[in-house]
């Protein structure tokens, strides 16, 4: 099957890498094309108050003492670099607020913002670099695996016009940098188990297996998941050599275990602030079903080759009724189906070594973040890679040695839909300012409360609370005019409103603040935003 893959079809090839070089080309466009028109989401806008170097509770210590700082203040001093922090307080800042996010990318991300500035273009530009190295990872990859340029191609195809790689190409988080690292380790312990195996030894042997120890530092020190991904591994070399304590075993446990050490300072932070990671990242404790378990496993599966729904459906035609949710029912399970039959056809072409590669990086974590109830797109990316490997294999196979035509044909129309899908989705979340990725109850809102409150000549937006609050106003800050001012305080009865204000908002208030101001103080309160809850009222004496 893989001297077919290397000699057949060279018309077949050229033409498909035409393909292929236009639809990189559209891939670099979606990932640098309006990098600053979405929202920058409460996690990025935490991102950059990482990259200052200030944390959330000298925010709160500092700024929420009852009196009116401008939203151009908060952004200058919290979200760009200051020459009072430096990279200590950087990795200080999460260490104590944030373990459960090791380092790696904030520092990159601090590098590069002292290099190209603080803006939202410019933050995001990190991640849209990175994601570049993410078409020569899994060519590497694929070639390491299946022995074929051909399915390299092809997977490079895939990935660079998925909605899903697009979309956190333009997110100012760790997601593409985790996402190349999974790759390159996956394609560095295969080049090493080659070696390794083979008859005549390589002086460079130990060098890679050295590199394959980097690999693990580097991947913890980029993202947790990480450790699912090093499961992955071991389970596999494990099997591919029957239980056997071979040299094989030896070496990746030496490898592993090395890389591993190399990130034991983190884990004593972790260990340290076990509190702390459990307050933030804490799983619902709660029975649910087993197809409530997986139906977000589904979605995701789904929207990674087509998502044109804002919130996070699968296709949006704008209205429901039968024939659109008939659309969506053959779709998705269009797709289900193609990816089932892709694993199916993985298996029973091509030899265990690879096939259980890819079904154990799509096994360890979607078993493992369904027992944790940890669902969620940015944690299944191990999950993802595998499911958009078999795809590939599955298309190159077909395309490129049936040797039926009129199947090879169909095929070839199977692909091109799956790519159209692919740089649909991608051109309609595009233009929007508000995506599924950014539509966590601290943001999705913030668009429509800005347009509110810049209408005023000279507003105050009063808040009050703790740490929790400070990624929200962070966010809405960017949608803001200069002219805007918040009052920030941690208790309500500190609140005085001053003079000097066209308009008095309330942003999230609370029953207790409301209590202080309507009852207390005898303000006019009225609501006049309330999508469900009500986020933004109106102050009146």
């Amino acid at each position: 099957m893989n001297n077919k893959l290397s000699q057949n079809g060279w018309l077949t090839r050229i033409s498909l890498i035409v393909l292929i070089f236009a639809l990189l080309i559209t891939g670099i466009f979606f990932r640098f094309t309006n990098l600053d028109r979405k929202v920058y989401s409460y996690d990025e806008s935490i991102t950059s108050l990482r990259i200052s170097g200030y944390t959330w509770t000298e925010m709160v210590q500092q700024d929420f003492q009852g009196q009116p700082v401008s939203a151009s203040y908060l952004l200058a001093k919290y979200q760009h670099i200051n020459t009072e922090k430096s990279l200590f307080h950087t990795v200080k800042g999460l260490a104590t607020e944030e373990p459960q996010l090791p380092p790696l990318y904030f520092i990159l991300a601090r590098f590069w913002a002292q290099l190209f500035g603080p803006t939202v273009g410019a933050v995001r530009s990190l991640s849209a670099g990175i994601s570049l190295l993410v078409f020569p990872s899994v060519y590497w990859l694929c070639w390491e695996l299946f022995q074929s340029t051909s399915v390299g191609w092809m997977a490079v195809a895939i990935m660079a016009v998925s909605p899903f790689h697009v979309l956190y190409a333009q997110e100012a988080r760790p997601y593409m940098l985790f996402t190349v690292i999974v790759l390159l380790s996956s394609a560095i312990l295969l080049r090493a188990i080659a070696l390794t195996a083979s008859p005549v030894s390589s002086k460079f042997t130990p060098v890679v297996w050295c590199f394959y120890a980097l690999s693990i530092t580097f991947g913890l020190y980029t993202n947790l998941l990480f450790s699912l991904v090093a499961i992955a591994h071991t389970v596999y070399i494990i099997i591919i050599d029957k239980l056997r304590f071979s040299k094989k075993i030896i070496v990746f446990l030496v490898s592993a275990t090395a890389g591993t050490l190399c990130f034991a300072p983190w884990i004593l932070v972790l260990v340290f602030n076990a509190i702390q990671v459990d307050k933030t990242v804490g799983f619902p404790h709660i029975s649910l079903s087993f197809l409530s378990l997986i139906k977000p496993l589904i979605i995701i599966t789904c929207r990674v080759f087509i998502d044109t729904h804002w919130a996070g459906g699968i296709i949006d035609f704008g209205l429901r009724n039968r024939l659109t949710d008939l659309i969506r029912i053959i779709t998705a399970g269009w797709l289900l189906l193609t990816i089932a039959y892709s694993i199916y056809w993985l298996c029973r072409s091509t030899h265990q070594r690879v096939w259980l590669f890819v079904l154990t990086a799509i096994g360890i974590t979607a078993i493992v973040l369904i027992a944790v109830r940890g669902i969620a797109d940015r944690y299944t990316i191990a999950y993802i890679l595998g499911i958009q490997l078999a795809t590939a294999y599955l298309f190159a196979t077909k395309i490129l040695v049936s040797a039926n035509n009129r199947k090879k044909k169909l095929w070839e129309l199977g692909f091109i839909a799956l790519i159209s899908m692919q740089i649909i989705s991608c051109t309609v979340s595009s233009q929007s300012q508000l995506w599924w990725n950014k539509y966590p109850s601290s943001t999705k809102y913030n668009p429509a409360i800005a347009k509110i409150v810049n209408q005023s000549q000279k507003p105050l937006i009063v808040s009050h609370g703790g740490n929790n609050i400070t990624g929200k106003i962070l966010s809405l800050s960017y949608l803001l005019e200069p002219q805007v001012h918040f009052l920030l305080v941690v208790q309500p009865n500190l609140v005085k409103i001053p003079e000097g204000f066209s308009d008095v908002f309330l942003y999230r208030a609370t029953e207790s603040l409301l209590f202080e101001l309507e009852k207390v103080q005898n303000y006019h309160i009225q609501p006049i935003y309330k999508p469900g809850d009500v986020w933004l009222w109106h102050l009146e004496k």
